[in-house]
C-alpha cells in the first residue's frame, strides 16, 4: 500500500451481491462485512446444462474406451513368414495391411457417428446457449 493514499472499507449492497468487482489496490474490505456478499447461485437451466455436459462427457469416454477395448481384443493377427519366399511374404503383408486398414476405418466411422456427428454438435449447441447468452 502506497503511504499517501487514505484505507477504506467497503460494503457490497444485496441488490449487487451477484456481481463481482475487482476493488481498487487502496480498499480492504473488512473481515466483519465480509459476510454481507452473497453469491447467486446457478440458474435451473445452468444446473442442467452442467449435468448435460457431464453427461455427454461420459457418453465420450465410454465410447472411445470400448471402441479402443474392441479394437485391441479383435485385433486382425499378423501374418507367419517363416517358410515363405519374398515375394509371398510381400502378399502376405499387403493383404494383412489391407485388412487391418479397412478393420480400423470401421471402428473410425463409428466413432465419427456415435461421438462425433451426434454428441459434440448438440453439446455445443445447448452450451452455446446456455451459457453464451447474457444475463438479463
Amino acid at each position: 500500500m502506497s503511504g499517501n493514499s487514505p484505507v477504506q472499507n467497503v460494503v457490497v449492497p444485496e441488490s449487487n451481491a451477484g456481481e463481482i468487482a475487482i476493488a481498487p489496490p487502496n480498499v480492504v474490505i473488512s473481515e466483519e462485512k465480509a459476510g454481507a456478499i452473497k453469491i447467486v447461485p446457478p440458474s435451473f437451466l445452468e444446473l442442467w446444462g452442467v449435468v448435460f455436459v457431464s453427461c455427454a462427457g461420459g457418453w465420450i469416454l465410454l465410447a472411445s474406451s470400448g471402441i479402443l477395448i474392441y479394437f485391441f481384443c479383435n485385433l486382425p493377427a499378423a501374418p507367419n513368414l517363416s517358410g515363405m519366399t519374398s515375394d509371398q511374404a510381400k502378399d502376405a503383408l499387403n493383404i494383412y495391411n489391407q485388412h487391418y486398414d479397412k478393420w480400423r476405418d470401421s471402428l473410425i466411422q463409428i466413432f465419427d457417428l456415435l461421438v462425433t456427428k451426434t454428441v459434440l454438435p448438440l453439446t455445443t449447441l445447448l452450451l452455446g446457449y446456455l451459457f453464451g447468452k447474457g444475463k438479463s
